[in-house]
């Protein structure tokens, strides 16, 4: 009994032990990396089994649980969680799995293993070695085995407020030779690896593009992404200027030049659908052409549009005064840069002319100078450029040759005398000729101002002086006599309105008292105002005036109304 006894504690004792040996409890913040010192190998997974076969488990044991394991036959790693920071992703790499198919650069996506928590669940779902398609979002906790995954912190891709962030994929089918873009997928700004692989996305450079002012969480091992912050490691010549967003200032118009889409003889039509050029996907699958648009960027626009798809050349449309004269070096920007100051030969004598236009070229004018003047150069990319060269030439050959045509046509008039002549006469014919030659391309031309002649020689310049001076005589004496005949309508028409007044006057007496009393008051009327003395004294000694005026006097009183003469006196 003793014996039994003993044995009973000792193997107590031994299963004691080994229930303590074999009890796990992982720490806080911690995986536990589980191996199995014996049985059979798994030959499909020699470095981590996903099944209970000799070697590191992909199993993890997670912290906060009690686990047993029967001790001398397992052994467990402590080891932390993995934990990606705030502002970082975090990349995986797979130790274990079925090897990737050629041409596939990255891991597929295997949905059932939990943010590659499951390691076991990974590799029995078909998930391969290498990089994985899928990362991790940041300020978050994984609990990884780490002897089947490891994995890399990386910054979020940040694209800066007003700019526009390149995507060129690294992974992917390979694009058709004739084609510059990789197909468009929809993958959530390319944050969705997997959905752009699993949808058909294509290598290369893509047409959608990323906004700014936002960060992404985009996987580097599947695309380079473009900004501002790394342009200068660009291969293909762009810059920071290139990845702003296109903004049309006002008093301008955006003409747009497609750098892909079908083959055109003209300028390609509007096409519907494609949100100012900032969907060029949709572009191209509606029969977009490439080259110059009809369809303009309207002044105040702030557009992300991919510089590798659409160059946008601002033109002017506000009201432009262009100038004739010499001008300064720093003046060779101008849209007049070509316009210098005209010189005429007329019978020897060099003469000058000051000259101003003023037009407006409309928004549905620009396309047309551009695809004529071009101005763009013969650069593949795109963005925006603030370029004068096409207005410059259109100046310079269709405006800048009219003027001249039509000075050295006058030139050839003959005399000085005849050429001043026709110089004055044809202003209004000028004009008109200019307007012709503008309209013809859809240019607005407002005002045509010619400025007077001058000449290098001093003596002649003395004689159209002297011409001068006399019109000017000649209109101010123009500008007298007019202002005299004026007043002198003014006048008689002050002194008919008197006259219709008396008239008025005189036909209510009338109508009052009939006419013969109207008559005695009007010659009474005109005796009260007669200058001269009360009494007249003739040769006799006779009263006559006083007399006349009693007897006047009474007449009327027997003709008007008592009341009338008793208001008069």
């Amino acid at each position: 009994m003793i014996i039994f006894a003993v044995a009973l504690l000792a193997l107590m004792a031994a299963a004691g032990y080994v229930a303590l040996a074999g009890r796990v409890s992982v720490p806080e913040h911690h995986v536990g990396i589980v191996t199995r010192r014996l049985g059979r190998k798994d030959t499909a997974y020699p470095r981590v089994a996903p099944g209970n076969t000799k070697g590191v488990q992909a199993r993890a044991l997670a912290p906060g649980r009690v686990t047993w394991l029967p001790p001398g036959l397992y052994s467990v790693e402590y080891v932390k969680s993995v934990h990606v920071p705030a502002g970082m992703i975090g990349l995986v790499e797979a130790h274990e799995g079925r090897p990737r198919p050629r041409g596939r650069k990255l891991g597929r996506y295997v949905k059932e293993c939990d943010n590659f928590q499951d390691g076991q669940a990974f590799l029995l779902n078909g998930g391969e070695q290498g990089h994985q398609v899928a990362t991790l979002d940041g300020d978050t906790t994984y609990l990884i085995n780490t002897r089947l995954f490891t994995v890399e912190m990386v910054p979020r891709t940040y694209v800066p407020r007003g700019t526009v962030g390149l995507v060129h994929a690294l992974a992917g089918r390979i694009a058709p030779a004739d084609r510059p873009f990789g197909c468009h997928v929809e993958c959530d700004n390319f944050q969705d690896g997997a959905a752009f692989l699993d949808s058909g996305g294509e290598q290369g450079r893509q047409l959608a593009v990323l906004p700014g002012g936002a960060s992404y969480d985009i996987n580097p091992k599947l695309f380079r992404v473009i900004t501002v912050d790394n342009v200068d490691e660009a291969e293909d010549g762009l810059t920071p200027a290139h990845l702003k967003e296109a903004t049309i200032p006002i008093g301008h118009t955006g003409v747009v030049v497609t750098l892909d889409g079908a083959e055109c003889a003209g300028m390609g039509a509007p096409v519907e659908g494609h949100s100012s050029f900032r969907r060029p996907w949709e572009f191209l699958a509606r029969g977009g052409t490439r080259g110059v648009q009809e369809e303009t960027l309207k002044e105040g626009a702030v557009l992300a549009l991919n510089p590798w798809f659409v160059r946008v050349v601002l033109m002017p449309t506000r009201v432009m005064i262009l100038e004739w004269r010499d001008k300064s070096d720093s003046e060779r920007g101008n849209y007049d840069a070509e316009l210098d100051r005209i010189v005429l030969n007329v019978q020897g004598y060099r003469l000058q002319v000051d000259m101003n236009q003023t037009l407006r070229i409309p928004e549905t004018a620009a396309p047309t100078l551009v695809s004529e003047f071009g101005g763009t150069g013969n650069s593949p990319l795109g963005g925006v450029y603030d370029d004068p060269r096409p207005v410059q030439r259109f100046v310079e050959r269709v405006l800048g040759s009219t003027v001249a045509g039509y000075f050295s046509g006058m030139a050839m008039a003959g005399t000085i005398d005849e050429f001043l002549r026709r110089y004055a006469e044809t202003r209004t014919a000028f004009a008109a000729k200019v307007r012709s030659a503008l309209e013809e391309w859809g240019v607005e031309a407002l005002q045509t101002n010619l400025g007077a002649v001058e000449a290098e020689d001093p003596k002649l310049n003395a004689l159209l002086q002297e011409a001068a001076d006399e019109e000017l005589r000649g209109r101010r004496m123009h500008i007298t006599h007019s202002l005299l005949a004026v007043e002198e309508q003014i006048d008689q028409a002050r002194a008919r309105a008197e006259l219709r007044r008396v008239d008025a006057g005189k036909q209510i007496d009338v109508e009052l008292l009939g006419p013969d009393r109207a008559t005695l008051l009007r010659l009474a009327d005109a005796i009260s105002r007669m200058d001269g003395p009360e009494i007249v004294t003739g040769g006799d000694g006779d009263h006559l005036p006083l007399m006349v005026l009693r007897d006047l006097l009474g007449r009327l009183r027997d003709m008007k109304p008592d009341k009338e003469l008793e208001q008069g006196e």
